[in-house]
């Protein structure tokens, strides 16, 4: 009996790699989209931060030059979160963007594997009714020299 052998085994390996590359670069997108949001409730974390710093020093008396660095590390991180949030709505749209080719590899992939399991399926049947014919050939086979003997 011959071995089976899918005749499109190297093209069903190449979709595999290719959705599983896709994957991975997916979850890179989506690593660096937690990293953004990590990012951003830090910054915003500092925001409120800073204004409890400035709170405090006015209570306990400090220079004016002091007081006016305030305003500006609350502006910077501001703009920081406006880039940020500008970063992320990128972010967003590449990952969308995956998730559609991941969802048109998987297609692909799906539809070989179906052939591969028809293939497999007709290989089965095939080499079943050879079976059933050499079993039934052998059957006939016994029947006739049985009936010889007597």
């Amino acid at each position: 009996m011959k071995k089976y052998t899918f005749r499109l085994e190297p093209v069903l390996k190449v979709r595999k790699l290719k959705e599983e590359n896709c994957r991975m670069e997916l979850g890179q997108l989506v690593a660096h989209l937690n990293k953004i949001d990590d990012q951003l409730a830090h910054d915003r974390k500092e925001i409120d931060n800073y204004f409890m710093i400035q709170e405090a020093a006015m209570k306990n008396g400090v220079r004016g030059d002091q007081i006016q660095a305030f305003p500006m590390l609350v502006s910077a991180k501001e703009k920081n979160i406006q880039l940020l949030s500008r970063d992320r709505e990128t972010q967003l749209g590449l990952i969308d963007e995956k998730k559609q080719e991941l969802a048109v590899l998987r297609g692909e992939l799906k539809v070989i594997e179906n052939l591969k399991e028809k293939d497999y399926t007709d290989y089965r049947k095939a080499m079943n009714k050879e079976i059933d014919q050499k079993v039934e050939e052998q059957t006939q086979n016994w029947l006739q020299h049985r009936d010889r003997k007597f």
